[in-house]
């Protein structure tokens, strides 16, 4: 007997959108763009430079390249959004009860059961990411509308759960900032 995983969740209203998706299409993918694989390049180079001698040089470029970091995503971003928008890809905040593994709907939706692709909007340290993953809908244990992400993508679960421990933190920071 196979155990699953379990994952913690948490409930949340993101900007999400949901879309029946059909057998014969490309897989939904976090796609890198050309202009991260040249900042992997310069970090490397960078880190080539002696510590001593040119340690003026190397924190001016550190910084550069993390501001370049910044602005690459939110190009990406804006891009991946125009994408969606002119596929009809409307995304709305949504009440959901997500972990890594997948998510409950906790709102009306009409999207028939089976294969889909998600896309939401979460906010990670460093920045808002636009995630659109494969997945597949039906009814849970509760009759709930249930999406469970495709186990084979690890970076999917790996940015979900960073986002659910994100949330967690800031929760139990605003009630810290509460109690003072």
């Amino acid at each position: 007997m196979q155990q699953t995983q379990r994952y913690f969740r948490l409930d949340v209203r993101i900007p999400f959108a949901i879309q029946q998706r059909f057998e014969d299409e490309p897989p939904a993918t976090l796609q890198t763009t050309f202009a991260r694989q040249l900042a992997k390049k310069a970090r490397s180079t960078l880190g080539n430079l002696s510590g001593r001698r040119d340690g003026e040089v190397k924190a001016a470029l550190s910084a550069t390249l993390d501001a370049m970091a910044v602005l690459e995503r939110e190009v990406e971003l804006l891009h991946r959004m125009v994408v969606l928008q002119s596929r009809g890809v409307d995304l709305r905040p949504t009440r959901l009860s997500i972990g890594g593994d997948g998510c409950v709907v906790q709102e009306q939706v009409d999207v028939p059961w089976g294969l889909v692709r998600v896309h939401m909007s979460l906010s990670l340290p460093g920045g808002e990411r636009l995630v659109s993953a494969d997945a597949t809908a039906g009814p849970d244990a509760e009759g709930r509308f249930s999406i469970l992400f495709d186990p084979d993508d690890p970076e999917l679960r790996d940015l979900v759960v960073a986002f659910v421990f994100e949330q967690q933190r800031r929760e139990r920071r605003r009630v810290l900032d509460a109690d003072l």
